[in-house]
């Protein structure tokens, strides 16, 4: 006896509310696109599962489907695991594309398929062709629509993007670090409007593939100020010995901590500014080279508390193509009390780095895909495989300013194949709406 269709339901969306309808009676945008790709994967659903349900000798598995049906194990794997999908916006986005589909509608028919499942089944899988030419234009278009309904599928989507972005820019640019880490401890400065922050940075595995690519790494401007002997500005940038970072990076370098050898670097001046490069280096695999800088900026301006206006922020702009970077914020237990930051992410292309909530860049706000992690309080919990030294750096910095690095929070947000000006920011916003 034919096995009837299975009833799919249309789920809410991932804030679990219907897509709402604005005042003034219009519609939120998307709504009837919406639906449409709703009816359309539960018509798939139900037809294709009747479909596969009917298919003499009632095959069980990808492999035996596949074999009945003329698929691939892959095709076929593929068809059951979107078909088991309660969602029909999940269900259409892990669908195998029109044409396979039809393969095996036509190949269900051959080998003895009722007729009836046959025909529902071939009506779903040319609407879905329709979808795809008059909503998208091609599948990958399509995909990018969807996950905009689908979070978890999103964050993959994106994952994949952003690596084939870092592929490409590895191979234009010539250059590419395995991996990139900034870190901020922010502690209680003398006064109580101000902080004494490290900024530590790392760039592991820098990799030039073409010998004559140029690698900007960082501009810096060079203290102008003469300096009574044993006095510090507090506005001059220290080295974790508390000497005046007069000379740009060369008094900030950590080469003890570095994987690779040291990068070698070359300066150019310009008035007060002085630009940084990466020397020779050879090219390819064997000439990977680690940049390793910690400095000290003793009574920044930072108040202490979250505000609502102009909230404190802290943020991390990769600057060359990366397979992964990660962002950790070190937070003194005295500094910013009860406070948890928020996750921010802004364009940096047109206007460079932005403040947390500034109205003016609003359009230039991004989703941050990647969620904020709390790692608790201390170092034990911070390893990482990439950096196998960065608790003894820690351990270093810790030492040398006399912070007991147990009454710090750690907040971290970790990111494959981050793009390139795309800010990422923790902001303490104390109620300050991320998206105003």
């Amino acid at each position: 006896m034919p096995t009837p269709p299975r009833t799919i339901h249309s789920k809410t969306d991932s804030v679990g509310k219907k897509p709402g309808i604005p005042g003034q009676g219009e519609q939120e945008p998307g709504t009837e696109l919406r639906a449409r790709v709703e009816r359309l994967g539960t018509g798939l659903a139900e037809s294709l599962a009747a479909l596969v349900a009917n298919v003499p000798g009632r095959p069980s598995g990808p492999q035996a489907l596949g074999r009945a049906l003329g698929m691939t194990t892959v095709t076929a794997s593929r068809l059951l695991k979107a078909l088991s999908q309660p969602d029909p916006i999940a269900v259409l986005q892990l669908l195998p594309g029109p044409n396979p589909l039809r393969k095996m509608v036509e190949s269900a028919a051959e080998v003895g398929t009722p007729g009836e499942y046959c025909e529902a089944a071939e009506i779903q899988v040319t609407a879905f062709d329709h979808l795809i030419r008059d909503e998208a234009g091609d599948r990958g278009s399509l995909r990018a629509m969807l996950s905009a309904w689908l979070p978890e599928e999103r964050r993959e989507f994106e994952g994949q993007r952003r690596q084939t972005i870092f592929k490409a820019l590895n191979e234009l640019e010539g250059v590419a670090c395995e991996f990139e880490l900034a870190s901020m401890l922010l502690f209680p400065g003398k006064k109580k409007e101000n902080l004494d922050i490290v900024s530590v940075k790392c760039l592991l595995g820098i990799d030039r593939i073409r010998p004559d690519a140029p690698v900007k790494l960082e501009t810096r401007r060079l203290a102008d100020i003469d300096l009574a002997p044993g006095e510090n500005s507090p506005r001059v940038p220290l080295n974790l010995d508390g000497e005046p970072a007069l000379d740009g990076l060369h008094t900030v370098r950590l080469d003890d901590f570095c994987n690779a050898p040291p990068a070698p670097l070359v300066a150019r001046q310009f008035g007060n500014q002085v630009e940084y490069s990466l020397g020779p280096t050879g090219f390819g695999r064997g000439s990977k080279v680690d940049l390793v800088i910690a400095e000290v900026n003793r009574s920044e301006p930072v108040h202490r508390k979250p505000s609502t206006v102009r909230p404190p922020y802290f943020f991390m702009l990769p600057e060359m193509p990366t397979r992964r970077a990660v962002f950790d914020l070190f937070v003194h237990r005295d500094v910013f009390e009860g406070s948890t930051p928020s996750v921010l992410s802004y364009n940096t292309s047109s206007l460079g780095p932005s403040a947390a909530c500034d109205p003016a860049r609003h359009l230039d706000q991004r989703d941050c895909p990647e969620p904020m992690q709390h790692l608790g309080t201390g170092i034990h919990r911070v390893r990482m495989l990439e950096f196998p030294r960065y608790t003894m750096l820690l351990e270093h910095v810790g030492e040398k300013l006399g912070w007991n690095l147990d009454e710090f929070s750690v907040y971290r947000i970790a990111m494959s194949y981050p793009l390139v000006g795309r800010q990422l920011t923790l902001a303490f916003l104390n109620g300050a709406a991320a998206d105003s």
